[in-house]
């Protein structure tokens, strides 16, 4: 996953680099393509016109593997991140149809998409039962119902979202966005100084804590980050834990 896409660079050159690892494993191109789309590409930006040129980037890259990609119906895993505020609770009540557990996990998600938009990739999600939701978004796309439209529209890029944060990955690689504390909202300087207090003085490293969280133990995290860390007394405690926990 690349949690601060932009416009999809990493995503791009990463795309080109599992292609070359599925070719050594003697997969066809066209189902390189088509695996990796489904299975090893993440993104995620709080700009939604970086979004829609990482997704064009990536779409065109699979393009320049298989020609006929585009008719087969496969989207990327790549996102503007989405938030939750004002929610048709009409067309919550009808995708949840009932079933206390839908209610109950996408009550969660709302929750903590709140705002999603001020705080980016660092909001920690809670794991849900995904399966059970993307089959309830199947059951809809058939459905005539007055609030089919809203509820796709506005619960499936929540649900897809909550999931990018929320799952765990093989590597995590991202140019992460530099911030001082001084010029954070109120709402991100109270949510970094909760959620990261070894690392609050700044937003890029709030993201190298939060990247170590969103990998799976002995996998990777990469940055492209300043070196204030290493050395500025801000950063003494992120230093202890980093060296008392990771490899670098």
């Amino acid at each position: 996953i690349d949690p601060c896409m932009g416009s999809g660079h990493i995503l791009v050159y990463m795309f080109d680099v599992l292609v070359k690892i599925y070719e050594a494993y003697g997969y066809s191109a066209r189902d390189a393509v088509k695996s990796i789309v489904e299975n090893n590409l993440y993104g995620l930006d709080i700009d939604d016109r970086a979004a829609q040129l990482a997704y064009f980037a990536v779409m065109m890259k699979a393009r320049q593997y298989d020609r006929r990609f585009f008719s087969r119906g496969i989207q990327p895993h790549v996102y503007a991140i989405a938030e939750s505020n004002h929610v048709d609770s009409f067309a919550l009540e009808y995708f949840c149809n009932g079933d206390a557990n839908l209610k109950k996990a996408m009550d969660t998600i709302i929750s903590e998409l709140h705002d999603a938009k001020e705080y980016g990739s660092i909001l920690n999600v809670t794991p849900q039962d995904w399966d059970a939701l993307y089959a309830r978004f199947a059951e809809i796309k058939e459905d005539i119902h007055i609030s089919r439209e809203a509820a796709l529209r506005e619960l499936l890029p929540l649900v897809q979202v909550a999931e990018a944060l929320a799952q765990k990955y093989d590597v995590v690689v991202t140019n992460p966005p530099y911030m001082g504390s001084s010029g954070m909202s109120a709402k991100l300087s109270d949510y970094v100084k909760k959620n990261y207090p070894d690392s609050k003085s700044d937003l890029f490293s709030c993201f190298i804590e939060h990247g170590n969280g969103m990998i799976k133990r002995n996998r990777f995290n990469c940055m492209v980050t300043m070196q204030s860390w290493m050395f500025l007394s801000s950063f003494e405690k992120m230093r202890e834990k980093t060296l008392q926990t990771k490899t670098i």
